[in-house]
């Protein structure tokens, strides 16, 4: 049984892997900008949730997240009431990027499940969702 535990933890990392490989361009993590921006299109976030969410280290995080605010992706804004705490939103243009970015990553995504049936992903992803919980 352990054995099994093993493997599967191997399989995860080389899934992984494969997927940040097929997104690292240039030096550039994509698919952590992708990540970050899909977050950020859900919800406004602090840096630091943002980095307790994405199993980050808050200065490799700030780093990317100035990059991004640089390239005019997002802003940091302040909420009514508490001027010290500074959130995370997409500008337009980041609202722009994700789209694009997303559409890019749907084709992958097909393409990296077409072996598994509908029915197979919707019991896998519930799993690996609730292991990251």
């Amino acid at each position: 049984m352990d054995d099994m535990r093993v493997d599967f933890l191997f399989t995860l990392y080389f899934i992984g892997r494969k997927v940040r490989g097929h997104y690292k361009q240039e030096n550039k993590d994509l698919m952590l900008t992708a990540a970050i921006l899909h977050l950020l299109q859900k919800k406004e976030y602090t840096l630091s949730e943002l980095a307790k969410i994405m199993y980050s280290k808050l200065s490799s995080l700030s780093e990317k997240i100035s990059e991004l605010e640089q390239e005019g992706f997002i802003k940091k804004i302040s909420k009514e009431g508490d001027e010290r705490e500074q959130y995370l939103s997409l500008t337009t243009e980041g609202k722009k990027r994700i789209e694009k970015t997303l559409s890019v990553m749907r084709q992958y995504c097909l393409e990296f499940t077409n072996n598994l049936t509908q029915g197979e992903l919707q019991t896998v992803t519930p799993l690996l969702k609730k292991m990251v919980a």
